[in-house]
């Protein structure tokens, strides 16, 4: 029988607007999109000359839902990001309480503009980052303690994603996992994988860098297979998103569809 997949909170986009008049570092997004994307020989010199772009929608919401909402999970947390891009995430994370944030990002391009982030905003000391896959991570990877991961639009590049949240239980074993994933769409069964293929670009948003593969495969999950792993695997869902409030609002095309979910998950065997 198809389980019912109840959202435990709904989008507050009248905070959504508040967080656009609050959050002031857009500048620093927006420096570091010229430098990937169209200007790589620019230097960073102050914020303040950085003022076209501003957050859309879809970061406002994934903040308002980590940091608003949760906020109080970071405190003082040592935090594991997967597929840490730019650390813009990494930052957030510290200045919302984690007290360090290590980053794994498989783009060798997008980590050194990382680096170089980490180092604008002075926090070299608290965040570190290295370009290495998951599947380098796992194997690598002595037992270093994190209280929280982070697993966010990372699920859906992967073919071993089933053992990746494994092993995120079993071996790492966080407090919490921020779990957020693009999802297919459910036709009434227990779960399901549809194969999709990312694209190997590094300039293109939807893209992975699988150690150079030309034509990288992976599963993307529906809500149902999602759901099922999370029970498998026995986390404590403490809060759940499916963006189907969120369908017309951002920039991202699975968000405006409502081709998202989003957890917070709680590991009760640590």
């Amino acid at each position: 029988m198809t389980q019912q997949l109840i959202p435990t909170v709904n989008m507050d986009f009248q905070a959504l607007k508040q967080l656009r008049l609050e959050l002031t570092d857009h500048g620093y997004v927006e420096y570091l999109y010229h430098k990937f994307f169209d200007a790589p020989n620019i230097e960073f010199t102050n914020i303040d000359h950085h003022t076209h772009w501003q957050y859309p929608e879809c970061w406002l919401a994934r903040y308002w839902l980590n940091y608003v909402l949760h906020r109080h999970l970071l405190d003082n947390a040592d935090v594991l990001e997967f597929g840490s891009n730019f650390c813009f995430y990494s930052v957030w994370s510290v200045l919302n309480g984690a007290k360090s944030v290590t980053g794994i990002e498989p783009d060798a391009v997008r980590q050194a503009l990382s680096t170089e982030y980490v180092g604008i905003r002075g926090l070299v000391d608290k965040i570190s980052t290295s370009c290495r896959s998951i599947d380098q991570f796992m194997a690598e990877y002595t037992g270093q303690p994190y209280d929280v991961v982070f697993f966010q639009d990372v699920l859906y590049y992967l073919t071993n994603g089933i053992d990746v949240l494994e092993f995120i239980k079993k071996k790492i074993k966080p407090k919490y996992l921020f779990l957020e994933s693009t999802v297919s769409d459910d036709v009434g069964d227990h779960g399901h994988f549809e194969l999709w293929y990312p694209s190997v670009q590094s300039k293109d948003f939807e893209s992975f860098d699988r150690n150079n593969q030309t034509t990288p495969a992976a599963l993307l999950p529906s809500r149902q297979a999602i759901r099922s792993i999370i029970n498998h695997h026995g986390w404590k869902i403490l809060c759940y998103y499916d963006y189907k409030d969120f369908v017309g609002h951002g920039e991202s095309g699975p968000r405006r569809q409502g081709k998202k979910d989003f957890y917070i998950l709680q590991n009760l065997d640590n």
